[in-house]
């Protein structure tokens, strides 16, 4: 069985078992969605069918493209305890025990995700080594143009997974932010485990406050509460994504022209 056959025949289990909450970042961090496709999964105005659906579609995309990115989700599935046995069950069908690879999602850098991102959707059209070099090229160029910070800025749903992972209190943090006692015990209600309750009060802060859910405002938060820690990992997870917008669309435009082809903006985060 081929590994979108596989894919297919897991469809069933995957779309009763998926939370988008909770694996979305980690599938745009392996570079399985764009950040457009990751912002159609967390649009919570939908319906959660509706959402699982967008990122089933976008991960079967990422398959037809290279048949190795269904290795990467099973990788991802791996992260999550509930979902390790339709992993397994997949490892199965296809006749291979692989093992889950080690997370290296905390810690990446822009150039790495905008690089892989880039290399991703331009590789189907101007083939396989030529959109490795675009990628390469774009990343090495985000990396260079990453040195400045503005914690004004929205926070990312590509950063959620990273913030949550380091969130002391997120219960006393979310009072100060302005969430309800009652949304937080119905977070607690719904999610088990604590990383997950963690980016659930996050992406429900974010969607609600909008521009105004600010690296900075989340800072200040954490300050005040005694988490300076964690206030410093936070400056640093926003210094690592912010890149210069005008720098980026010249460095764009020279690879366009370097290489004949035309790269999506969204490609860049932007």
């Amino acid at each position: 069985m081929d590994a979108q056959s596989c894919f297919q025949a897991m469809f069933a289990d995957l779309q009763s078992q998926l939370n988008p909450d909770v694996i979305s970042a980690h599938l745009y961090s392996a570079a399985l969605l764009t950040p457009t496709e990751l912002d159609e999964v967390n649009n919570h105005m939908l319906p959660n069918h509706a959402r699982i659906t967008k990122l089933l579609g976008a991960v079967e995309k990422a398959i037809r493209i290279d048949a190795n990115n269904f290795s990467t989700f099973l990788n991802v599935l791996d992260k999550t305890p509930l979902y390790r046995p339709i992993a397994r069950r997949a490892r199965e069908k296809l006749g291979k025990q692989q093992q889950p690879s080690v997370d290296t999602s905390v810690g990446t850098s822009v150039d790495t995700s905008v690089g892989a991102s880039v290399g991703a959707s331009v590789g189907a059209s101007v083939g396989a080594s030529v959109g490795a070099s675009v990628g390469a090229s774009v990343g090495a160029a985000a990396g260079r143009l990453s040195g400045k910070c503005d914690m004004k800025d929205k926070i990312r749903d590509a950063d959620i997974a990273r913030i949550a992972g380091d969130l002391p209190q997120w219960q006393i943090v979310a009072s100060n932010l302005g969430m309800g006692q009652l949304d937080i015990e119905d977070i607690e209600n719904n999610y088990r485990a604590a990383g997950d309750q963690r980016m659930s009060f996050l992406r429900q802060w974010i969607w609600k406050d909008g521009s105004a859910a600010t690296y900075e405002r989340l800072s200040e938060v954490l300050k005040r509460l005694g988490e300076q820690g964690a206030a410093e990992k936070i400056h640093e997870i926003a210094l690592q994504r912010h890149v210069t917008k005008g720098a980026i669309v010249k460095e764009k435009q020279q690879l366009q022209d370097a290489f004949g082809i035309t790269i999506d903006a969204a490609s860049y985060g932007m």
